[in-house]
C-alpha cells in the first residue's frame, strides 16, 4: 500500500507539472511500482487524472511547449538520429557521472553539512552569472532550442552549464531532481546534433529544433530509466506524434547504450547507495523481503509409525514422523 501510494503522489505530479497524464501513470508504474498490476494501475489512473484536472483548472490546458510543425525530411535521415542517440547516450552518462563524482566528492570533505549548500550555491551563483539560463527548470530555454533560436555554441555551453550546475546542486544537498535538467540538456545536445548534421548534409538534415525535441527525450530515458513513458511524455509536452520513428530510434539506441556502460539509472545508482538493490526484477525483491522464519511454524503434530526393516521383514523399532497440519 505505500509502494502504491508513493506511485499515486509520483504520477499526479508528473502529470500536474508537464500536463502529461499518460506519461504521469507510465512512469509511476515503470519506475517507482516496477509492474503493471491492476490494483497498483487503478489509483494511480486516478491520482494521475485528479493532478491533471487540478493543473488544467488552474494553468489551462495547452502542451508545455508549442513548436511550428515539424516533419523528417528524407526516412535516409534516420541514420542522423540513430548517431543522436549514441551521443545522447554519452551526454546522459556524463551527466549521471558528474552528479556522482560531486556527491562523493562533497561527503569525502570536512567541511560541516550546514556549510555545503552555501558553497554550493556559491558555486551555482558563479555559474548564472554567465548563463543565467541554468536556473530553474528552464522551460523558456527548452523552448528556445526547441525552435532552432539559439546558435550552435552557446547550445554546446549551456550543457556544459546545465551538467556543472546540476552536479554541484545536487552534490551540495540542495533539494532538487534529475528530470528538468535531463529534458533541458537533452534539447540542447540534440538542437547542436541537428545544426552540425545541417552543415554537413544540408539537402537531407531536418530542422535544428527537430533534432532538439529527439534529443531531449534521448538524454531524459537512460537517466531516469523509463524509455516508454519518457516518449509518451516527450508526445504530451510537445503535442505532436510527427517525429515518433526518429524519437523511437533514438531513445531505444541512447538507452541500449547507457544500460550496456553503467548497468543503472539516475534512480538505481541513488537506492544502491542507500544499500537497495533493484536488479532481478520484483521477484527477487519479494524474495529477499521473505525470511526463514516468515514461513516457519509449530503447527505440526507428531505420529508414531512402524519401521520395517528391508532385508528381512521384520518390524523394528517405530519411529517417530513429523506431520504438518
Amino acid at each position: 500500500m505505500t509502494l502504491t501510494l508513493l506511485g499515486c503522489g509520483v504520477a499526479s505530479a508528473v502529470a500536474a507539472s508537464f500536463n502529461a497524464p499518460i506519461a504521469g501513470v507510465l512512469f509511476a508504474l515503470e519506475v517507482v511500482i516496477g509492474h503493471y498490476a491492476l490494483h497498483a494501475f487503478s489509483p494511480i489512473v486516478i491520482a494521475s487524472v485528479a493532478g491533471t484536472i487540478v493543473s488544467r483548472i488552474h494553468l489551462g490546458d495547452f502542451p508545455a511547449f508549442v513548436l511550428p510543425d515539424y516533419s523528417i525530411v528524407l526516412f535516409f535521415e534516420l541514420p542522423a538520429f540513430l548517431m543522436l542517440g549514441i551521443v545522447c547516450a554519452v551526454v546522459a552518462m556524463i551527466f549521471m557521472w558528474s552528479i556522482m563524482f560531486a556527491t562523493d566528492t562533497v561527503e569525502r570533505t570536512r567541511a560541516p553539512i550546514w556549510l555545503r549548500p552555501a558553497i554550493g550555491g556559491l558555486g551555482v551563483g558563479a555559474i548564472a552569472v554567465f548563463f543565467p539560463q541554468v536556473l530553474g527548470v528552464g522551460y523558456e530555454a527548452t523552448d528556445d532550442a526547441l525552435k532552432g533560436l539559439i546558435p550552435l555554441g552557446f547550445l554546446i555551453l549551456l550543457v556544459i552549464a546545465k551538467v556543472t550546475a546540476t552536479a554541484i546542486t545536487l552534490g551540495s544537498g540542495f533539494g532538487g531532481g534529475v528530470f528538468s535538467p535531463s529534458l533541458y540538456i537533452g534539447a540542447m545536445t540534440g538542437g547542436a546534433f541537428g545544426f552540425v548534421a545541417a552543415t554537413a548534409f544540408p539537402d537531407l538534415a531536418s530542422s535544428p529544433g527537430l533534432y532538439a525535441i529527439v534529443g531531449m527525450g534521448a538524454v531524459a530515458a537512460p537517466v531516469l530509466g523509463a524509455p516508454i513513458s519518457t516518449v509518451l511524455m516527450m508526445f504530451e509536452l510537445i503535442g505532436d506524434l510527427s517525429v515518433t520513428v526518429a524519437a523511437l530510434i533514438a531513445i531505444a539506441v541512447a538507452s541500449i547504450v547507457t544500460h550496456q556502460v553503467l548497468r543503472r539509472s539516475f534512480f538505481d545508482w541513488q537506492l544502491m547507495r542507500q544499500g537497495i538493490s533493484l536488479r532481478g526484477g520484483r521477484a527477487r525483491q519479494l524474495l529477499l523481503a521473505v525470511r526463514a522464519r516468515h514461513i516457519m511454524g509449530d503447527d505440526f503434530r507428531t505420529s508414531r509409525k512402524a519401521r520395517v526393516s528391508p532385508k528381512s521383514g521384520i518390524c523394528c523399532e517405530p519411529r517417530r514422523t513429523i506431520i504438518s497440519s
